[in-house]
């Protein structure tokens, strides 16, 4: 009996590749399977995405980038405890929802330590303690929102300056460009995101995402506006830019600082504000109401991020620094001696 002639290795082992790459190609664009992204999820608040989202408080843990130790992604309770470091390359506007953590790797080299990506920039997704890191996007973007299991950025390549895109938090799907208008998508409520029109007016805009249409929600004169319940707040670009507050169901306006600002971050029933254009410029504190202010610390600050507990903060033209203060309680400004003091135990290690 003749035996049936073997097919040479150099034949199979080609077409076993071939296989191997078109399968990786199918996964790769279908997408992981992710657990379930509530649809109400908002990944972030709108100051805190305003102050580079350097700050993410979900389900009683806070996520933050450590300037301490190159900005790498560290996790945290509320008051500060039970410091753990999750990932070693540089992170900014953090989001949190479902099981996910979702961020922009700023790190512009490979490098080595606890949880390098080895990558360029790019949007990154990763479980809640850090693991199992996926790339979604490996182009610039900047004022990145977790809405629902969709990610809206302002997207930057080397085609275009900045668009609108929409990024499945799955990477289920492409992602999809939305509009060439540069739109701030920090201020999110009800599954629409409310910002100022920055080329041919400053009128206030809302965003649906359920549709990706925008329509005119009022035309003031508006720059970094925040919803609230039925108000937004704003800096007035006819007034200096100072805050005030616009009344969505009668239309009326109220100034709530004298100062011009720079930056503000609302969180509950205080607001956060940089003044500018004094002699003495600094980091205030008052009620939502524009009552009760009272000084942080003077200077100038950028990346005010809010918790429940602490307000961070940090010196302009000085990020390898970072303070604190109570959110609510008395004024009483640190540096943030446990994320140094963490810093310095994983350089040992």
């Amino acid at each position: 009996m003749k035996k049936p002639a073997k097919k040479p290795l150099h034949f199979i082992i080609p077409g076993v590749l071939l296989l191997l790459i078109i399968l990786g190609i199918y996964f790769e664009k279908r997408g992981a399977y992710i657990s379930p992204i509530p649809k109400d999820t908002i990944g972030n608040t709108a100051g805190n995405i305003r102050g580079e989202g350097r700050f993410c408080e979900y389900e009683g843990k806070v996520y933050f980038s450590n300037p301490y130790d190159g900005n790498a992604l560290y996790v945290m309770n509320s008051d500060c405890s039970d410091m753990k470091k999750l990932l070693g390359s540089g992170v900014s506007y953090i989001n949190a929802g479902g099981d996910y953590l979702f961020y922009y790797l700023e790190n512009r080299e490979g490098g080595s330590g606890l949880g390098h990506i080895r990558s360029t920039t790019g949007i990154y997704r990763s479980k809640l303690n850090g693991k199992e890191t996926s790339c979604l996007d490996q182009d610039m973007a900047t004022m990145m929102v977790l809405i629902g299991d969709e990610l809206y950025c302002q997207h930057y390549d080397n085609d275009e300056f900045s668009t609108l895109h929409k990024i499945p938090a799955a990477g289920s799907r492409e992602e999809i460009e939305l509009s060439k208008d540069i739109v701030e998508t920090a201020s999110v409520v009800d599954h629409t995101i409310y910002y100022s029109g920055l080329v041919e007016d400053h009128y206030l805009y809302a965003w649906d995402t359920r549709s990706d249409t925008n329509t005119i929600v009022w035309e003031g004169n508006t720059s970094y506006p925040t919803a609230i319940g039925n108000y937004v707040y704003y800096m007035d670009v006819n007034y200096d830019y100072r805050l005030f507050r616009y009344d969505l169901s009668n239309g009326e306006t109220v100034a709530l600082t004298d100062e011009r600002l720079d930056y503000y971050n609302i969180y509950d029933n205080v607001v956060f504000y940089q003044t500018n254009g004094t002699d003495t410029p600094a980091l205030m504190r008052m009620n939502l109401d524009g009552s009760n202010p009272e000084v942080v610390r003077e200077g100038v600050y950028h990346r005010i991020n809010a918790t429940s507990t602490y307000t961070y903060f940090q010196p302009f033209g000085d990020n390898d620094v970072i303070y604190r203060t109570s959110t609510f309680g008395p004024v009483a400004v640190d540096e943030f001696p446990e994320a140094l003091q963490a810093a310095l135990e994983n350089r040992k290690e």
